[in-house]
């Protein structure tokens, strides 16, 4: 199966984080296999510095959470992966 990601963000939703609502993000990344704490913490350090440089969000104001899942559980074309 060939790797792909789809990323979408909407800059129009407001967001408190630690208490201001300075820029801040929050991410789910859903993985058919692959994920390990180990690759969780590259992603992790990857998509903050992307946060940082492209859209000014701090990286200690960014939360992402991981999901491993099956491919049965995720529908595409008709069909499930």
């Amino acid at each position: 199966m060939m790797p792909c990601l789809n990323l979408s963000t909407n800059g129009s939703v407001p967001m408190a984080f630690g208490g201001t609502e300075q820029p801040a993000a929050y991410g789910e990344l859903v993985s058919i296999g692959g994920l390990s704490p180990d690759v969780n913490k590259k992603l992790s350090g990857a998509i903050a510095n992307i946060l940082e440089t492209k859209l000014s969000v701090p990286k200690s104001r960014f939360y992402l959470k991981f999901y491993d899942t099956k491919g049965s559980n995720l529908g595409w074309n008709e069909a499930t992966f």
